[in-house]
C-alpha cells in the first residue's frame, strides 16, 4: 500500500470537519453530500465522531483526493 502524503497543517488531526473537506475539494457543504450520493468522485465515508459531530477520516481524504489529482496533493 502506498503511503499518502498528509500536508503538515492536518498532520495532528485524525478526523477532518466538513467544512475543512469543503475547502479541500473546493465545493460547497451542499455540492459536497450530493457528490457523496451520486459518488461522482471518489469521497471517503463520513464517520459518526460524538452524538451531534461528523467527520471524514484524514487519510482516506487525502488517499481520495490523490486518486482525483493522480498523485499531485501538496
Amino acid at each position: 500500500m502506498k503511503k499518502v502524503t498528509i500536508p503538515s497543517e492536518f498532520a495532528g488531526h485524525f478526523f477532518l470537519t466538513t467544512s475543512q473537506v469543503c475547502k479541500l475539494y473546493n465545493f460547497s457543504e451542499k455540492s459536497l453530500k450530493r457528490k457523496e450520493k451520486s459518488k461522482e468522485i471518489p469521497i471517503p465515508p463520513r464517520v459518526q465522531i460524538s452524538k451531534n459531530r461528523y467527520g471524514y477520516r484524514t487519510d482516506l481524504t487525502f488517499e481520495c483526493l490523490e486518486k482525483i489529482s493522480k498523485g499531485c496533493v501538496r
